[in-house]
């Protein structure tokens, strides 16, 4: 999965009246974002995908619309992206989801709303299903249960080869540079399942896929939806349009404003 790969040279920006901030994590590095505070209302705290950054196009014009409105607005670089410290070889969902409900526990405790992209989706209705404090999801190309759909069903043999050795290298989907994971992304993952896990999320949440995508096909997102609860729910599916959406960014930004007039309601 690919958005907007990242590297050591990339060039934060800084937004206006943003400020930076880095939070502390249990061995000592660091997470690094920018926060916008109004100091009224809920947190909009954008999670961006795997191998992707809060930098990319399609956080920095959300972000901005944010502002247009004047919403406190939060985009933050998970562990091993981005300005955040950590290897990207490192990289499991419990890291990540840790990394999220640092954030929502430090700036967004009292009340929050999530707009995950991707993976990032993926981990946002992981920590709602965690914080009553989460008051809505924004829920982007969601990459479901990614990491198992994606690498469980590589061959036996290779599986073999990538526990034995650790890690393991991957082509990119869009033809980068190859990237490297440890085999314990894997085992960690299985117990993420959202696919196969019945349960009730009664928040406004607004789901948005291309029908087109080739990373995470749209069938993956229908099926999660047979197999939850979710009384709120919003879908669409935009035909013809792949991973990324950025060339559908103002049919994202009306369901984010759609999604925040319904918490208010």
């Amino acid at each position: 999965m690919h958005m907007d790969i990242t590297n050591d040279g990339i060039d934060p920006i800084l937004l206006p009246g943003e400020q930076q901030f880095s939070l502390e994590m249990d061995d000592g590095r660091r997470l690094r974002g920018y926060f916008r505070d109004t100091g009224a209302g809920p947190i909009g705290i954008y999670l961006h995908g795997f191998r992707s950054h809060c930098n990319g196009e399609k956080s920095l014009q959300i972000a901005r619309h944010a502002a247009q409105l004047n919403r406190s607005w939060l985009r933050f670089d998970l562990r091993g992206h981005g300005v955040s410290d950590g290897e990207l070889k490192e990289q499991t969902i419990t890291h990540a989801l840790e990394d999220l409900l640092r954030v929502i526990d430090r700036f967004g405790e009292s009340s929050c709303v999530l707009h995950g992209s991707s993976m990032g989706a993926w981990i946002s209705l992981l920590a709602a299903l965690r914080r009553k404090s989460v008051r809505g999801l924004m829920l982007i190309a969601p990459a479901f249960n990614y990491v198992q759909n994606t690498f469980a069903s590589l061959p036996a043999a290779v599986l073999r080869e990538w526990q034995t050795s650790t890690y393991m290298s991957f082509p990119d989907a869009y033809g980068d540079e190859p990237y490297s994971l440890n085999y314990g992304i894997l085992e960690d993952a299985m117990q993420y399942d959202v696919m196969h896990t019945d349960y009730r999320l009664d928040i406004p949440i607004h789901i948005v896929h291309g029908d087109n995508d080739p990373v995470v096909p749209i069938s993956n997102t229908k099926q999660f939806i047979q197999c939850t609860h979710l009384p709120q729910l919003v879908f669409e599916k935009i035909p013809g349009a792949e991973h990324r959406l950025t060339e559908h960014l103002p049919i994202l930004i009306s369901h984010i404003d759609q999604l925040w007039q319904e918490i208010y309601l």
